[in-house]
């Protein structure tokens, strides 16, 4: 059934562009039956992409276009207060030489006060945590992260906590087929703060690994506008026969001027391996949205990397912003692999150097209505001495999103 549904969707495209005008906002279509109400969405996306020597592993890829269209449709069913069943299903079509793709992103049953104030969701889900630096479905993905299993959800005294036990399912997570539990909460300590809070495991069957990792993410504003964001996560463990003892951090601070314009700085730091055959130091991500930290490029790993960053915005007005950003990225430690891409691929060092390489990023994004938004620019990535050769990497792009 997802199957048909997919194909019929990406089928009739052009339909579904000109029954979702922009112009005219859209309001879910709400049905009511047997006192089961359905609410209906979707969004349509199409993006392309220019990208030259696209192999920063080897330095041998020439220039590479892609094509994305994708359609998702979603099903909001509410049966009682109590009780609420969501489905999402997706296809897409590149142009890159790879399959097309249909699936099932998301379906899953909340039931409200399971048991006293706890909420229960089960089936297919996603989590986005902590702005993504935490946990991501990594919505610029064409499969985006997806996980089965369970939820418990509740807000005692000041909290939101939630807590899981699940087995990944879609995206990059289901790259080593783990299981993946935890514990996150998020408190106000001010009104102009928030403190978040976690306890996350992962456990692999092949390479017999267990891996936790826990921390904190702190972010708020000064009454003069000054923002800043602090994360900091240690994990612990068996890799194998290796001990997990790794640590990363991250620090931002922004601030809005006038007329618009705004700058940051940021550093961003994940530990690497030190050469020891029985202790694994090196910082493992955990589903974070690559695409939105450490260069819009999705050319680094944040694993042993240290990136050091400038950015730059002008919000032109309420619809149009533009952005400017500059990052530095050096290996933290220079006994351990360069790692590349959303599956940490590790690169073997071209030399001693703990240069990676730099990256410029120049974007625009746009939110023309309700219904419809644009989003284009590009990045110029500058390899060092640590990968094996000297080829600058350009990489263009230009996307459109319409919610309907």
């Amino acid at each position: 059934m997802a199957h048909l549904i997919s194909d019929l969707m990406l089928r009739n495209l052009s339909l579904l562009l000109l029954l979702s005008t922009p112009a005219v906002p859209q309001e879910p279509v709400t049905h009511g039956l047997s006192g089961v109400s359905l609410s209906l969405g979707g969004e349509v996306l199409f993006r392309g992409e220019l990208r030259t020597n696209a192999d920063q592993a080897t330095g041998l890829g020439g220039s590479e276009d892609a094509f994305l269209t994708r359609a998702a449709v979603d099903f909001d069913f509410e049966f009682h207060r109590y009780l609420r069943g969501y489905l999402e299903m997706f296809g897409a079509v590149t142009a890159t030489g790879t399959a097309d793709v249909e699936d099932v992103e998301q379906l899953y049953l909340d039931f409200d006060q399971f048991l006293g104030d706890y909420s229960l969701r089960v089936g297919r889900m996603q989590f986005d945590l902590g702005d993504g630096r935490v946990i991501s479905s990594i919505p610029w993905l064409v499969e985006r992260n997806t996980f089965d299993g369970v939820q418990i959800h509740s807000q005692p005294r000041g909290w939101d906590l939630r807590a899981w036990h699940t087995k990944t399912a879609g995206g990059p997570s289901s790259f080593y087929d783990e299981t993946f539990s935890g514990i996150y909460g998020t408190t106000h300590p001010s009104k102009d703060s928030v403190v978040d809070a976690f306890l996350l495991r992962r456990g692999r069957a092949v390479g017999d690994i267990e891996e936790y990792t826990v921390g904190l993410r702190w972010q708020g504003e000064t009454r003069n506008g000054f923002e800043w964001n602090v994360f900091g996560a240690y994990q612990d463990g068996d890799d194998g026969i290796r001990e997990i003892l790794s640590q990363a951090v991250a620090i931002t601070l922004r601030k809005q001027l006038d007329y618009g314009h705004g700058v940051g700085v940021e550093m961003a730091l994940a530990k690497g391996n030190d050469g020891k055959p029985l202790d694994r130091k090196r910082y493992d991500p955990v589903y974070i949205d690559q695409h939105v930290y450490n260069g819009r490029a999705d050319i680094v790993a944040f694993s042993n990397l240290l990136d050091l960053a400038v950015m730059y915005w002008l919000d032109w007005n309420e619809r149009w912003s533009f952005h400017v950003d500059g990052h530095e990225f050096t290996r933290q430690n220079t006994s351990d692999s360069v790692y590349l891409g959303y599956n940490v691929t590790p690169v073997t060092p071209a030399s001693s150097s703990g240069g990676i390489g730099r990256e410029l990023d120049i974007y625009c994004e746009g939110v023309l209505s309700d219904n419809f938004a644009v989003d284009f620019g590009g990045a110029i990535f500058s390899p060092q001495a640590s990968l094996p050769h000297d080829q600058e990497q350009l990489w263009l792009y230009i996307q459109f999103v319409l919610n309907f």
